[in-house]
């Protein structure tokens, strides 16, 4: 078999409209005009995974907000006397307090059945409820009550914010 006498298709510099071509691009003819591109499409699927990204960021910005930053009880007013005021905490110390609630000292019909807890944010609201604590005088809190907890904000939903 004589391989040198036949011609080598690699490396022959003839143009043949035969042969393949891997790029993906057809063979165009030198009469005909190239076809005309077509815009560029986005991908459906990509749009609607960045909108899926979008709602879910959106909500859990919003059930955030609803459960920690905004309270759903605000100016309400309890009165009682402070029997424990401590500060407390691991990583962040927050004021802790628990109050003896004086409408359920009163009632005479049911057996006492709870105590305030709270917590403060406040210094100086903390001073004045730990200038109360065990003097058995009556003190009359404002609060709000958030759904959630927040460490640095206290260990309890309901945060005092004026004592009287």
């Amino acid at each position: 078999m004589d391989l040198d006498s036949k011609p080598d298709n690699f490396l022959s510099e003839e143009k043949d409209d035969n042969v393949i071509k891997f790029d993906g691009a057809a063979p165009v003819d030198s009469d005909s005009q190239p076809a005309p591109e077509k815009p560029k499409k986005r991908h459906a699927m990509r749009r609607f995974l960045w909108w899926c990204v979008a709602v879910v960021v959106i909500s859990l910005g919003v059930v955030t907000w609803i459960r920690y930053i905004n309270p759903y009880e605000t100016d309400m007013e309890e009165s009682g006397y402070v029997v424990d005021f401590k500060r407390q905490g691991v990583l962040f110390k927050t004021w802790e307090g628990q109050m003896l609630v004086r409408s359920a000292l009163i009632d005479s019909t049911r057996p006492y059945s709870r105590d305030f807890v709270f917590s403060v944010d406040n210094e100086d609201v903390a001073d004045r409820l730990a200038s109360a604590k065990g003097t058995g005088r009556k003190v009359t809190v404002s609060y709000k009550r958030y759904w959630g907890v927040l460490p640095w904000r206290g260990a309890t939903p309901v945060i005092v914010t004026s004592v009287r």
